[in-house]
């Protein structure tokens, strides 16, 4: 496979994030997380969603999980 102009230019720039001290590495990485927060929080949704598709729970069993997990909270006070 032949690299092009655009790997080559890609190289560099990990190349130089490679090279950077820690602290400025931690600012390229800031700076990406909050560029990519958007994309990354809708993908999440997206998984989120299809995992209830999936696998779906009705708001009487939620209820339930949640009184059993009261309940045994409560008898671990006393």
């Amino acid at each position: 496979m032949q690299k092009t102009i655009a790997d080559a230019g890609f190289s560099k720039i990990k190349k130089t994030v490679r090279d950077l001290p820690f602290e400025k590495k931690m600012e390229v990485l800031n700076m990406l997380e909050d560029e990519l927060f958007a994309v990354r929080f809708k993908s999440l949704l997206k998984e989120l969603r299809r995992s209830a598709k999936k696998y779906p729970i009705t708001l009487k069993e939620i209820t339930g999980e949640v009184e059993a997990v009261r309940q045994k909270r409560y008898e671990g006070r006393n």
